[in-house]
């Protein structure tokens, strides 16, 4: 866990043993799963992680919230490098709000089949407001490929 600035903390988790990333490209130094956690008067975590550092991204979220509870989980895509911890948040934090487009809220039994989920579908210009923070959602369809 690291702070990157007044309550916005870097949570996420490097696997350094992968050598291929969606087994065709090589990461000879491994690949970084990339999640964050912004603590306001509402406190959202934004990502999960790779189901391979589970207990990694669990224990560097459990660090920034110093026993502080989680108010949304922000997914951005349904891709399990990013969401297969979904479920075991969702059930750490019964009360805990999924926040992603309606696309992704339709995905989350194939992360957790037979789980119940409480969610806020978001769409292109919706805003979520944390307190000082305040979250605006875009939709970018493959942003992240080469």
């Amino acid at each position: 866990m690291v702070q990157i600035s007044k309550g916005i903390f870097y949570i996420g988790a490097d696997d350094k043993n992968l050598d291929l990333f969606e087994s065709q490209y090589a990461v000879p130094e491994g690949m970084s799963y990339n999640s964050y956690l912004i603590k306001d008067k509402k406190i959202a975590i934004m990502d999960t992680a790779d189901r391979r550092v589970g207990e990694t991204w669990l224990r560097n979220l459990e660090e920034a919230l110093e026993g502080s509870t989680p108010d949304y989980l922000v997914v951005h895509h349904m891709e399990p490098d990013h969401s297969a911890l979904i479920g075991e948040v969702a059930k750490k934090y019964p009360g805990i709000q999924i926040v992603a487009s309606a696309k992704a809220i339709q995905l989350l039994g194939q992360f957790a089949p037979g789980q119940a989920f409480n969610t806020l579908a978001v769409k292109e210009g919706d805003t979520l407001p944390l307190g000082e923070h305040e979250l605006r959602f875009f939709a970018a369809p493959m942003v992240h490929w080469p």
